[in-house]
């Protein structure tokens, strides 16, 4: 997955909000929502078994996106088991504490989004063995494919200006509203488009696409789209797009608790 938005105490009466799109490779298999455990719903990635975004009933979460770095060999274990174990822990601290203690060269480089009611926390695991834990404060947080705020993701500025005039509307009109922004297809100027790194599997042209939030290219682009909300009594929404959010409706997607 590769955009990840945390609206914290931003909207009334929920403490979390989520939004997120996931991009891919189209021929990668994955089922989108599934039932991964008993009171668990999120994507499928069936070709390593993991996971891009999870949410639980009671409202604990996880999400990963990848790091943008130079392509290099294959690690031993996939992220998307890390989405699948954060949510399988009792709670936030039970998390942070999960993830103080990973081995992080046992997984490609990515970001890791978890939390619950009481807020959420983003982790930066690194290939070459070092993991940071930050706490996410109020406001609009949106992760790409690098840490909070870089340079590198333009896109990610774009989104928080679009979410920036929703602050402080009820639940109901934020969910009409995210779809859109899910779904845009805004590029940023020539000069804000940074190169994509060596090896990318991506070709150099295809650079300005990949900062639009909503990304069609002929092999890669968004596969599908969340929107959840965690309220004190637990997740509260969430619904899904199994497919590009410009195109393919939300689906409820709560009954699969039951």
């Amino acid at each position: 997955m590769c955009t990840l938005i945390a609206l914290v105490d931003v909207v009334p009466g929920t403490p979390i909000v989520l939004a997120a799109n996931r991009d891919e490779l189209y021929d990668r298999p994955a089922r989108a929502p599934a039932v991964l455990a008993p009171g668990v719903v999120g994507g499928l990635d069936l070709r390593s078994g993991g996971s891009w975004l999870a949410i639980a009933r009671d409202g604990r979460f996880a999400g990963v996106t990848n790091q943008r770095e130079a392509v290099h060999e294959g690690a031993p274990r996939s992220r998307g088991e890390l989405v699948i174990a954060l949510v399988g822990q009792p709670d936030r601290a039970a998390m942070r504490a999960y993830v103080e203690g990973l081995d992080a060269t046992s997984y490609a480089s990515g970001n890791l989004l978890f939390g619950d009611a009481t807020g959420a926390d983003v982790a930066y695991v690194r290939r070459a063995g070092t993991v940071e834990i930050a706490r996410l404060g109020r406001g609009v947080h949106v992760l790409t494919n690098d840490r909070l705020g870089s340079p590198e993701f333009p896109k990610a500025d774009h989104a928080a200006s679009r979410l920036a005039a929703l602050a402080g509307a009820p639940r109901p009109a934020l969910f009409a509203a995210l779809p859109a922004i899910l779904g845009d297809h805004t590029t940023p100027p020539p000069e804000r488009v940074p190169p994509l790194p060596e090896g990318a599997a991506i070709p150099p042209e295809l650079a300005a696409t990949l900062q639009a939030l909503c990304v069609h290219t002929p092999r890669y682009g968004t596969r599908s789209a969340t929107l959840a909300a965690i309220g004190p009594a637990g997740t509260a929404a969430l619904a899904w797009a199994d497919g590009p959010p410009c195109t393919t409706p939300f689906v409820d997607a709560m009954p699969l608790y039951a």
